[in-house]
């Protein structure tokens, strides 16, 4: 590659530098450039209708005689989007790194039973520990994956590791989370039930900022290690289409 690709960044005081490929940085600005333009397009629709101009002025606070916006915006639509925001540029690089790790493009963390574990996880806790504050829930969520992660690796793991035997070991693993989160949701109490095939559906309806500061420090903390960490995904691909 030339030269002229890379951007190179470094600091005056501390002995740190990097380099940022040119077309992926433009990649990443007009794919978020296209992410605000949705977030503003989803801000101004609904039963009360709102102007895109006016969706601006409410969010730099340029907007304040209208209190209805301020609402509309800033209490009842704003957390939800971007609860889904999150969830989406979580589950993309989630399924990202899958697919690197196991050199399959087809992988995702459904696929291999993560996404069983942390369900699973999630509805003990819902329905168990029904008290416990929603707080909590990503963090639930969070050790119930890295556990059955870890079950799946070891389990798979035979003088190397092989992408098609993680993959079979993983579907099993996500038929036996996926029958013990069954087995919760069918003798739970009803109240709590509802509670978690909500949560198990994924709606982002009735989101607050309760919600968005539990999701928060999730994604200022693992987004940009894996985008540091992408360089071994890039020597793994490289050494699958070299072998």
């Amino acid at each position: 590659m030339n030269n002229k690709d890379w951007l190179i960044i470094r600091s005056r005081t501390l002995p740190v530098s990097c380099r940022i490929y040119k077309p992926v940085l433009m990649t990443v600005f007009w794919l978020g450039a296209i992410a605000v333009a949705a977030m503003v397009i989803n801000l101004s629709i609904g039963d009360y209708p709102i102007s895109f101009l006016d969706v601006i002025k409410t969010l730099l606070g340029l907007n304040q005689d209208n209190l209805d916006y301020h609402f509309a915006i800033e209490q009842l639509r704003l957390p939800r989007t971007l609860v889904a925001l999150m969830v989406g540029v979580a589950l993309g690089i989630a399924g990202a790194i899958l697919q690197g790790l196991t050199r399959n493009p087809l992988a995702d963390p459904g696929i291999i039973g993560i996404n069983a574990g942390a369900s699973l996880a999630a509805v003990t806790m819902i329905v168990l520990l029904p008290s416990v504050s929603s707080v909590f829930l990503p963090l639930a969520a969070f050790v119930g994956a890295l556990t059955v992660t870890i079950l799946i690796y070891f389990l798979a793991w035979n003088r190397g590791s092989s992408p098609n035997r993680f993959i079979l070991v993983g579907v099993g693993m996500a038929a036996i989370a996926t029958a013990l989160t069954t087995f919760m949701i069918t003798f739970g109490d009803i109240s709590n039930v509802s509670q978690a095939l909500v949560w198990l559906a994924g709606s982002v309806y009735g989101r607050t900022w309760a919600q968005v500061w539990s999701l928060l420090p999730w994604v200022i903390l693992f987004v940009p290690l894996a985008l540091i960490l992408t360089k071994h995904l890039n020597r793994l691909e490289f050494r699958r289409r070299s072998s």
